[in-house]
């Protein structure tokens, strides 16, 4: 194999097909009375689905040789690397200080990664996106979200 989306294409299809024979064990249920694992199983069957174009498409290509490095090249890692170290540390801090303060300072620093806008623009999509996400998640799906250190104050 020369080109390396033939690997990647053979991983995903490892990992869809796991995902989706592992769904069965929650039961799939049918279209009209779905089961727990009905989603993971269209996800799963989905990511095989594709996956195994990426690999017959990238095995029919012409062209090859590209090494793993020539695919890393121009690419912005360190802002990659940036929102990943962000998305790990609100999962530690969601929990101790909520949603709405965790929320709102995650998408300030993602909005500052690669947008171009003034600070208080910033601040005022934060703020926006934050509370459209409250008012749908916790007010309208009635799903229970940190409350965090204004939690007490707040709701």
């Amino acid at each position: 194999m020369k080109n390396p989306d033939q690997y990647s294409g053979i991983f995903w299809i490892l990992l869809g097909g796991t995902v989706t024979a592992s769904s069965f064990f929650y039961g799939v249920g049918s279209f009209s009375a779905p089961g727990p694992g009905f989603i993971t199983f269209l996800a799963g069957a989905a990511l095989t689905l594709l996956s195994l174009l990426l690999f017959i498409s990238s095995t029919r290509s012409k062209k090859g040789g590209e090494s793993l490095r020539s695919l890393w090249e121009g690419r912005q890692t360190r802002k990659a690397f940036y929102i990943l170290g962000l998305l790990v540390a609100y999962m530690f801090l969601v929990t101790p200080l909520g949603f709405l303060l965790s929320t709102f300072f995650l998408l300030i620093l993602l909005f500052r990664v690669q947008a171009k806008y003034s600070f208080g623009k910033v601040i005022f999509l934060s703020a926006a996106c934050t509370l459209v996400s409250l008012v749908i998640f916790d007010v309208w799906l009635g799903v229970q979200l940190p409350r965090g250190l204004l939690g007490y104050v707040l709701y």
